[in-house]
């Protein structure tokens, strides 16, 4: 599905991607978890282009999408992102957020979205909230609202960047629940997130991010209960006894 090659990223004199190299296979839930500053983000962001890469390449089902030729809005199509601060469109209700992209893309006809996004808003929970504006909901609404958007483009891949920690304690589950469930339903997904609970839960493998470099790939089983990485120990003591 994704497979990166020797990716770089810097920003002035600091390197912030130090030569990634990974594959991730359909199906695969990875979690992205360690310190700040550890390129986690910046990661995601270059695997839909929001972020241009120095060097190296990035292939989404075997296109290079840093090749100038690539139509990117057609790859996002197929990536779709979702964000911390779920980046509604403030002055459309819940419903016009839905559909607007896959009426402009012509993918879908104004009837099909309307339809398509009454399904997915009943998936998340939000059938109800249709016609609201995006200022009357909760941050847990929000998010489920960015979610449903985002798979309204039918997307192969989501990239989940920090989706719950803008969030207050009590919504963080709502949001989690609805990625569990379109995990279980073999969504290929990448999620930077610090919720290890879902880490260990949800993702079949863990990228620990530290300095630019993915410092080990592994199971959660690897990760949680047999660290052999010292910095990831160190990492998961604060984390873990916060």
């Amino acid at each position: 599905m994704i497979k990166t090659e020797n990716l770089c990223k810097k920003y002035g004199n600091l390197e912030v991607l130090k030569g990634i190299s990974t594959q991730i296979q359909k199906g695969d839930v990875v979690a992205l978890i360690g310190p700040s500053g550890g390129g986690k983000s910046t990661f995601l962001r270059c695997l839909n282009r929001l972020e241009l890469a120095d060097s190296g390449k990035i292939f989404i089902k075997g296109e290079n999408i840093l090749d100038e030729k690539i139509d990117i809005n057609q790859i996002r199509q197929k990536v779709s992102m979702v964000f911390q601060h779920f980046n509604l469109f403030a002055n459309k209700n819940v419903l016009e957020n839905l559909i607007l992209t896959p009426i402009k893309t012509r993918i879908l006809s104004k009837d099909e979205a309307i339809a398509k996004a009454e399904i997915l808003l009943s998936k998340v929970g939000l059938a109800d909230k249709k016609a609201y504006m995006p200022h009357k909901l909760s941050g847990g609404q929000k998010q489920r609202i960015a979610i449903a958007r985002s798979l309204m483009m039918s997307p192969d891949v989501i990239l989940f960047d920090e989706p719950t920690s803008a969030l207050d304690p009590e919504m963080i589950g709502e949001v989690l629940n609805i990625m569990k469930d379109l995990a279980k339903e073999g969504l290929t997904m990448l999620v930077v997130t610090h919720e290890m609970g879902f880490a260990k839960n949800v993702a079949n493998r863990i990228f620990f991010m530290d300095k630019g470099q993915i410092a080990v790939d592994e199971s959660p089983v690897g990760v949680f209960e047999n660290p052999k990485n010292e910095r990831l120990r160190e990492f998961l003591n604060k984390v873990l006894n916060h």
